[in-house]
């Protein structure tokens, strides 16, 4: 955070946040992705979301999806990916989708929360799948470095395609 123009709240702001919200942050602690059933994302764990989403003030912006996903993942790390415009938006929408609506973010924070949901159950990942070293911390960021080292490689393998055919080209036209 702190990029590309977006700047944190400064400190006091974002605390006295936290305390408004503290009841439905409370309320996630128990949860863990790789844990939920549907209907406990239904019943137990939407509603909160959303009052957090909706009314955390962690950026000054008016995109929220960003920065609450990445507040929301350092306090509840087992059970919110962070989010982020360039690996995340790309891997499901194709493109870096944002909507100035805070009702319309929420509705696709939820979509990238279900997903990430239907990517651990699919995959099987538990907390046992998590080490604990570097980056391996939790199961939403098993998945999270997933999409980003996909991309990774995608870029790399493009870097030496190209390379390849510059060379293939300067050695043709010399």
């Amino acid at each position: 955070m702190n990029q590309k123009g977006a700047r944190l709240v400064p400190r006091e702001d974002l605390k006295d946040s936290l305390l408004r919200h503290r009841n439905a942050l409370l309320q996630l602690h128990p949860f863990k992705l790789d844990k939920l059933s549907r209907h406990e994302i239904e019943r137990d764990v939407k509603e909160p979301l959303w009052v957090v989403f909706n009314g955390l003030n962690v950026m000054n912006s008016r995109r929220r999806i960003v920065g609450v996903s990445k507040a929301l993942h350092f306090l509840f790390p087992d059970l919110v990916m962070p989010i982020d415009g360039t690996y995340t938006m790309m891997f499901f929408y194709g493109y870096n989708k944002y909507s100035g609506d805070v009702k319309t973010e929420f509705r696709t924070f939820m979509e990238v929360f279900m997903e990430n949901w239907k990517i651990a159950r699919k995959l099987g990942l538990s907390q046992e799948d998590v080490t604990g070293e570097g980056w391996n911390t939790s199961v939403p960021k098993l998945i999270d470095n997933a999409i980003i080292g996909l991309f990774k490689y995608i870029e790399h393998n493009l870097k030496q395609e190209r390379g390849t055919e510059q060379t293939a080209i300067v050695q043709c036209l010399g």
